[in-house]
């Protein structure tokens, strides 16, 4: 990806945290004692919430979020109840490496995937509830928004104000909702949901996307996982710092391209070939970058050249300098790093010097 976030501190969080708790609290102790709510008693605002989930199951309530969440809760522990403590061992071990994002992008921890080695009943209950778990709209519940103290367009908002959102990291060519903007990008699932037991809720494994990105290229791809199930490493969309990548746009012929089967974009970001490559399938990258150099907005970017030559007497290698220099300020912006290599590649074929061109 062409730049990282970075995490916020926020309640928000306090999501994962609930799972984690019920997860090694509840769940783990399944064998071993019956369930009550003195399990939940170590994080109040949990117990709390499962106080008034007791109290909507016991007024009839069997329908909705609340009820999904409940009802999960109470029979994944009735299936902990028949694992083994090596069986315990194995769920925690999971639950840990799958919660462990950076490790599993860097290929430093091997993940689990559905189906899991367990029995098929707590199997589906486990799939089920963590595959709806985020979408359900439980943490949408008013007296869940109260114990968490916030909501997610809380975050989006504070999310967008730390990272400074220009364009949406993953492509860089469709800009990204702000926290002025009425609408929010879709959270997604770096580790879909689907494949990846426990992390539905884990913000580390939750990054803002733009709806190309999320709902058009990447869909339930496999970030981990390339042809015929391969293992691969993949960029970790919160990592400390950014990745150096390079993009580079080359004709195949000494004249402005008019298709995308006319030139070749290049990757490079040395120390990273191969998540260099897992981006490229996940999200259609070189071929978009094509795309974009043929479409209008390449015609503009060499208009802005011929306009400061024609406007202000420059030449247009002092245009071109002039041009690169604001690309290079603002990278993200408006596409303008891919802008800069294309005019590099005009520039090396000639085309920028052209005195034709700039009549």
């Amino acid at each position: 990806m062409l730049y990282t976030y970075k995490p916020i501190p926020h309640d928000m969080r306090k999501m994962h945290a609930f799972v984690a708790y019920i997860f090694v609290k509840v769940w783990c102790k399944a064998p071993s004692c019956e369930y009550s709510l003195d399990l939940f008693s170590g994080m109040p605002d949990l117990l709390a919430i499962m106080e008034q989930l007791i109290r909507e199951d016991q007024a009839g309530k069997e329908n909705g979020a609340g009820a999904f969440f409940f009802s999960s809760v109470n029979e994944i522990f009735i299936g902990f109840k028949t694992l083994s403590p090596s069986q315990i061992k194995h769920m925690r071990k999971m639950f840990l490496a799958n919660n462990n994002i950076q490790a599993l992008c860097e290929g430093r921890v091997t993940p689990f995937r559905y189906p899991l080695n367990i029995n098929p009943i707590l199997h589906d209950k486990i799939q089920k509830f963590f595959s709806k778990l985020y979408s359900c709209g439980f943490f949408n519940l008013k007296f869940v928004r109260d114990k968490l103290g916030t909501d997610l367009h809380d975050h989006y908002n504070a999310f967008t104000k730390a990272n400074e959102l220009t364009s949406c990291p993953f492509c860089g060519l469709q800009p990204m909702d702000t926290d002025n903007d009425p609408t929010k990008e879709a959270y997604d699932h770096y580790l879909p949901s689907s494949i990846y037991p426990f992390n539905s809720v884990n913000f580390k494994n939750l990054a803002p996307a733009c709806h190309k990105c999320n709902s058009q290229y990447k869909l339930a791809k496999d970030p981990l996982a390339g042809a015929g199930g391969k293992q691969r490493r993949a960029f970790y969309p919160y990592a400390l710092n950014n990745y150096p990548i390079q993009t580079s746009v080359q004709f195949l012929q000494d004249m402005q391209p008019t298709n995308k089967d006319q030139m070749v974009i290049g990757l490079k970001c040395d120390g990273f070939e191969e998540e260099i490559k897992t981006w490229d399938a996940l999200y259609n990258i070189t071929e978009r970058f094509a795309a974009r150099c043929c479409s209008p907005a390449s015609k503009a970017w060499t208009n802005r050249i011929r306009l400061e030559c024609r406007n202000y007497g420059k030449t247009p290698e002092q245009a071109l300098e002039a041009e690169l220099l604001i690309c290079s300020e603002s990278p993200w912006t408006e596409a303008m790093f891919l802008k800069a290599a294309y005019l590099r590649e005009m520039n090396r074929v000639g085309l920028i010097s052209s005195t034709t061109a700039y009549e």
